[in-house]
């Protein structure tokens, strides 16, 4: 069973670095302008207030219950990419890391999927089977659970003493104003404002004392519909330096999450059996 969970921790690590955690309900589908500039669309950018502008984009941010994710981070462990597709209620998940090659994932890449409480592993941890699934056990339903990443950075930023707009760049295909500030975890776990939702900060302020991490650096692209089209953390941990981009679209998309076919999965029991085998 130790292996198990052993096993399941290494691949959750896509997890906690896409880190999924559901929001409110399903909003109204995201626009977008193109990435060409545009001097109207760009003066109104440049000019955009930067707590006003970052607290509405969290705010829409927040209704929406599907998105896609393209990003990239850099930690102790190497440099990774990945992407993601996201549905909030009824939650689902589709999550590649490609990465340094590892015993856990000799070609570098993970591939999973939730649904619901049922995780999917791609590995070959039974014979014949391409993929493996396990139960998300210990989770608390009762409470209201966190919102997702970009929520959570969006309203972070807002909260900081020296956010300004530093200008107008094309991010993820739109021309969005850029937002960056410096968040510290202490200041941010003594917020009281309207700006973050206590959930949140809660959230991200344990996540942060977890991992080391004092303050971070954060930015935020949003368009001139007030949607995010890129985020990005930049800091330093217990474990040294971190930063990690990612770019957002297709807002309300049917992005059609399944679970793998039921014969090319392992269930828990034929997993459990093949680890006990294995450490004979």
């Amino acid at each position: 069973m130790k292996a198990i969970r052993k096993s399941v921790v290494a691949a959750g690590g896509i997890v906690l670095a896409l880190s999924l955690a559901a929001c409110g309900g399903g909003g109204e589908a995201a626009g977008s302008g193109g990435g060409k500039s545009d001097g109207g669309a760009d003066k109104a950018l440049k000019a955009a207030d930067p707590v006003a502008t970052l607290k509405k984009a969290a705010a829409k941010g927040a209704q929406q219950n599907t998105f896609r994710t393209k990003g990239t981070r850099k930690n102790q462990d190497g440099e990774y990419a990945s992407e993601g597709a996201f549905q909030v209620k009824p939650p689902a998940s589709e999550m590649k890391d490609m990465g340094p090659k590892t015993a856990e994932s000799p070609d570098g890449v993970s591939h999973m999927i939730t649904i619901n409480d049922k995780m999917y592993f791609n590995g070959e941890k039974v014979p014949g089977k391409k993929w493996w699934t396990f139960g998300v056990e210990g989770a608390d339903k009762s409470k209201d659970p966190s919102s997702e990443l970009f929520v959570r950075l969006t309203s972070a930023l807002a909260t900081s003493k020296d956010v300004k707009n530093t200008g107008v760049e094309t991010a993820g295909g739109r021309r969005a104003a850029r937002f960056q500030g410096t968040v510290v975890a202490s200041e941010l776990a003594a917020y009281k404002g309207d700006a973050m939702q206590e959930k949140d900060r809660d959230f991200t302020v344990k996540q942060w004392k977890q991992e080391g991490v004092e303050k971070a650096v954060l930015t935020v692209w949003v368009d001139e519909d007030a949607v995010v089209a890129r985020t990005e953390e930049s800091g330093k941990g217990s474990e040294g330096e971190y930063r990690r981009t990612d770019e957002y679209r297709d807002w309300g998309a049917d992005l059609g999450i399944k679970p793998p076919p039921a014969a090319e999965t392992a269930t828990e029991k034929e997993v459990l059996e093949a680890e006990m085998k294995k450490q004979k």
